[in-house]
């Protein structure tokens, strides 16, 4: 049994069975890559109080004429608690405490010192060269939001609030299963009759970062063997992700494994190229992705129909793939009726332009693997001409 399905229903098939993640509790040790489970919010004022931003001189402007001329009466180092400047100027340094009746701060650079005076020449208005508090962010306000992916900089702006342990999304656990006698490992020894395992590679790259992964090997064309293999996978992991044998083949026995394994198939077929069989399907909360085989194929379903809700289930806010848009430099063939996704490569200089690769034969990786985008010309547009708009996702 074939079920065939447009690439829009697809997407939405997948949209409707796919569920975010729990939280688990981490700290910000190990928070870079993580996705958070709520809204982060200021703990406090930043700054804390009113503090200066730079080395210089606390002073009160207020009844002075310049150049002026004022005694140095104490320091204010960073991190010290407040001062009280009652005449004369404070020497303060950069992040220090703005002393009690200081209303601006001028530079080292813009005074003359004499002994224990300062003359500074230039005007200076009030409020010059002071961070007040709560300047920057103020208690309570949201600065980071549910569904964020937490980069260095922002770990970092979480430590900078007073946040060490933290609420993200458990990360989505997902089994790799690479089939077919003819694949071999990397190390291993290439027939003339074989192909090199690329498939986990491809997949590993593009799941690494929302997913942990394991790995269950390569597996002869041997149905009951991959029977037991499919099955223990899928129950120890969130989503299962086979590579090879979702056509018509002999050998093809993915579609029928997944049967065994308790899958209900939603779909065996989309209407996209390359790649056309791609087996969907799930057993409860878990998501069945029966990949075809050829490299280029599978990295297009992999972009289109599976990254974009392994982000969802990894709690990613915005989750969908983005498409720009680009003018094409070549006539480029299309067919009514099917979505063509275009490998080739994005420039960008007067304007954003797609030229498209030397060949777009699905068995031919090395041009997929070389370009950095891929156009997308849906099914009711067919072939384009030099100079058309088409859409493009950045690969």
């Amino acid at each position: 049994m074939f079920i065939k399905v447009t690439r829009n229903e697809a997407k939405e098939i997948i949209d409707s069975l796919t569920s975010q993640k729990y939280y688990e509790t981490i700290t910000i040790d190990e928070a870079e890559g993580r996705v958070l489970f709520e809204d982060m919010k200021a703990k406090f004022n930043i700054p804390e109080s009113d503090k200066s931003a730079v080395d210089g001189y606390a002073i009160n402007i207020d009844n002075l004429t310049f150049p002026a001329k004022l005694k140095i009466i104490d320091e204010a180092p960073a991190g010290e608690a407040q001062k009280e400047l009652k005449d004369g100027a404070i020497f303060i340094m950069t992040g220090g405490v703005v002393p009690k009746g200081a209303n601006a701060v001028v530079r080292i650079e813009d005074v003359e010192k004499e002994g224990d005076y300062i003359v500074i020449k230039k005007p200076v208005k009030k409020g010059d060269l002071i961070n007040f508090e709560g300047e920057e962010v103020k208690t309570g306000n949201v600065v980071l939001k549910k569904g964020e992916i937490l980069d260095y900089k922002k770990v970092a702006l979480l430590a900078n609030l007073g946040h060490y342990q933290i609420k993200v999304f458990k990360k989505v656990k997902i089994g790799i299963v690479v089939t077919g006698s003819e694949v071999k490992e990397p190390f291993e020894a290439l027939d003339k009759a074989g192909v090199k395992n690329s498939n986990l590679y491809i997949l590993k790259g593009l799941l690494k970062p929302y997913a942990d992964i394991t790995y269950y090997g390569k597996l002869p064309d041997n149905l009951d063997e991959m029977v037991k293999v499919f099955k223990n996978a899928i129950e120890e992991n969130d989503i299962l992700i086979s590579s090879g044998g979702a056509s018509k083949g002999k050998y093809d026995f993915t579609k029928e494994i997944a049967k065994q394994i308790g899958v209900d198939i939603k779909f065996t077929t989309t209407n996209i190229r390359p790649g056309r069989p791609l087996i969907f399907g799930n057993k409860d909360k878990k998501l069945f992705f029966g990949l075809p085989g050829y490299p280029a194929a599978l990295l297009v379903n992999a972009v289109e129909f599976l990254i974009p809700y392994v982000k969802k289930a990894a709690g990613i806010v915005n989750y969908q793939n983005e498409y720009k848009k680009a003018v094409l430099t070549t006539k480029t063939k299309a067919k009514e009726g099917r979505v063509d996704f275009i490998r080739g490569n994005i420039e960008c200089d007067e304007k954003v332009t797609f030229t498209p690769a030397y060949t777009q034969q699905t068995s031919n990786y090395l041009s997929i693997a070389l370009s950095n985008a891929l156009a997308v010309i849906d099914e009711n547009e067919g072939t384009k001409e030099a100079g058309e708009i088409v859409e493009y996702i950045l690969i």
